[in-house]
């Protein structure tokens, strides 16, 4: 997606040069780190992994991951970071 820009800056493009035209999608998303949470609370007693954000980097993930094993309300067991499918960090919540 593409959105038109202000002022005379010209961007690059795959087809040359536009006026004005600035990207406003977000990164690849190979550059982000995908926070999962095994979530407990379903009726059939089956634990499931569910996408809860990203982050745009390794802190920014591990301190999202982080806040939910250790919110005061409702906290998940587990909190994963992953990368590009790679597991990079797991979460736990306090003992």
């Amino acid at each position: 997606m593409e959105q038109w820009g202000t002022g005379n800056r010209e961007v690059r493009t795959p087809e040359g040069r536009a006026p004005g035209h600035v990207r406003c999608t977000p990164p690849a998303a190979a550059e982000l780190f995908e926070i999962t949470v095994l979530d407990t609370t379903g009726g059939d007693g089956e634990a499931r992994w569910h996408t809860i954000g990203w982050g745009v980097n390794r802190g920014d993930a591990d301190s999202i991951a982080e806040a939910y094993v250790t919110r005061p309300l409702c906290p998940y067991d587990v909190a994963q970071v992953r990368h590009n499918g790679h597991l990079v960090g797991v979460h736990r919540r306090p003992e």
